[in-house]
């Protein structure tokens, strides 16, 4: 085993059995032949520069393959497998692209996005163009030649005048030309984004436009009675910047006033505080202070003596009404802790002053 492991020749072939499995397997990374497809058709006017395993592509970019190309009565059919998840759908057209002139062609197929189904797989596309080859142009540039020669005697001036005409109206336009055919050549390179940019241009042309055909009497009545409201902006205009003119005049004064008695004016403002909130509570003298409690209104009777207009506060102290015989015992006791403190009266009642009592009893008194 070791000598057969050792040889040359069993080397050589485990280099390219490893080798084939890597190519194997970059196959498959790369290319991923078992991704889900869709097959569609087209029938083109003709399949010029258009080969079997031609990329398909969508906005330019290859999305599938060409599989087979048949003649189909008048046209060629071309069959095509696209990736499953790049369906095309809406109204699809497809036509052939390169390039240049010479390369192979690719198969660009066109369609709507904003559609909600998918084209589907069994129908073929018919909305189909490719472009004129370059014999067909020479053809037709060779024909319009001959239209142009008929009739002319050999020697007649007419081609040569015309030639003359064009070359005086072509000169100095040279520049401008190779900056023209630079960009169409970059517009032809991607005809699909190219043909959608100027179809969303239109369809937004077309809105632009039926709005303001709905809105057309609004919009000529706007204009019509513009110059009134025109004038009046004017006008407000021209008062506001006299008004912001002559305050510049305010503002230097009121300066002058706050550097010189600005400390003043904050001290006296600071000192009206409280008369303010008094103010704030509509409170002008201390009866009306006094007459916003209802508990102080029921105990006093009199704020301000009418006489002398002096504050004057009388207090009725609360009088104490008992039944005789409680009267009685209740007498007896007060005057037994302040004698005189308790007075019958002549209606069977006892009449205590009872704040001297109390204060008496707590010593105030003393």
């Amino acid at each position: 085993m070791k000598r057969i492991l050792a040889t040359r020749g069993f080397v050589s072939v485990a280099g390219a059995a490893v080798l084939a499995a890597v190519v194997v397997l970059g196959y498959f990374v790369v290319a991923n032949p078992t991704r889900p497809t869709r097959s569609y058709c087209a029938i083109m006017p003709d399949a010029v520069g258009l080969y079997p395993h031609n990329h398909v592509t969508i906005r330019g970019i290859p999305v599938g393959a060409v599989t087979r190309i048949q003649p189909d009565g008048t046209g060629v059919r071309v069959d095509f497998d696209i990736d499953a998840e790049y369906p095309p759908h809406g109204e699809v057209s497809a036509t052939t692209v390169s390039d240049t002139l010479l390369a192979d062609r690719n198969l660009a197929v066109l369609g709507d996005d904003s559609a909600p189904q998918p084209w589907p797989t069994g129908q073929c596309i018919t909305k189909t163009f490719t472009p004129k080859s370059l014999s067909e142009s020479l053809g037709a540039f060779s024909k319009l030649s001959h239209e142009l020669g008929d009739g002319d005697t050999p020697g007649s001036p007419r081609i040569q005048q015309s030639v003359a005409a064009v070359e005086a109206a072509t000169s100095g336009t040279g520049p401008a030309l190779n900056t023209l055919i630079n960009q169409l050549g970059a517009v032809l390179r991607a005809p699909d984004a190219a043909i959608g940019h100027i179809g969303a241009l239109i369809d937004s042309i077309q809105s632009l436009a039926d709005s303001v055909d709905h809105n057309w009497d609004d919009l000529k009545l706007m204009i019509v009675n513009a110059k009134p409201g025109v004038d009046m902006i004017n006008s407000i205009w021209t008062t506001s910047v006299g008004l912001l003119t002559s305050m510049g005049s305010v503002f230097t004064w009121l300066n002058e006033i706050i550097r010189e008695y600005g400390r003043p004016i904050l001290g006296g403002m600071d000192s009206a505080g409280p008369d303010l909130k008094l103010l704030s509570a509509q409170i002008g003298t201390m009866q009306q202070l006094v007459g916003m409690i209802p508990p102080i209104v029921g105990a006093f009777q009199q704020v301000i003596d009418p006489q002398s207009g002096q504050v004057r506060v009388t207090y009725a102290q609360p009088a104490v009404a008992l039944p005789q015989p409680n009267a009685d015992q209740v007498c007896g006791v007060l005057n037994a802790l302040a004698p005189g403190g308790c007075t019958d009266g002549a209606d069977g009642l006892a009449h205590i002053p009872l704040v001297p009592l109390v204060l008496g009893v707590a010593g105030a008194g003393r």
